[in-house]
């Protein structure tokens, strides 16, 4: 990443312009399929922040992309993934709890990923 162009912005303000889930992010930077880079910051609290330097092509590629990836579907395995659950019940239950969306494709199950983007943001709130 450049740094002369990136801009350093609150990752959680990134994560709430995009509607992507911080820890979704953060996964995009840690495996290098964004141009950013994450670091700490002290917030006007005086509390602790994340923070990510983010080129303003890369904001713009995400500002792009982000309505696409939130209208796409996965699988419930997938869908485990994304949410970092182990166990396929606990999809289930979310569906079944409305705290996800899926809809029948072809006779599957699939997860609405914009729904799972949004519960992760509903956790991250509470921290």
């Amino acid at each position: 990443m450049t740094t002369i162009d990136a801009q350093t912005l609150r990752l959680d303000e990134l994560s709430e312009a995009l509607r992507i889930s911080r820890q979704t992010l953060v996964r995009w930077t840690d495996r290098g399929l964004i141009d950013a880079a994450l670091d700490w910051g002290v917030s006007d609290a005086n509390e602790e922040t994340r923070l990510i330097q983010i080129t303003p092509s890369t904001r713009d590629f995400l500002e792009g992309f982000a309505g696409e990836y939130r209208e796409d579907t996965v699988s419930r395995t997938e869908a485990r993934r994304l949410l970092k659950l182990i166990d396929r019940n606990q999809v289930q239950k979310l569906i079944r709890q409305g705290s996800i969306k899926a809809k029948k494709i072809k006779g599957e199950t699939r997860v609405s990923v914009g729904s799972v983007e949004d519960y992760l943001m509903t956790l991250e709130e509470t921290d």
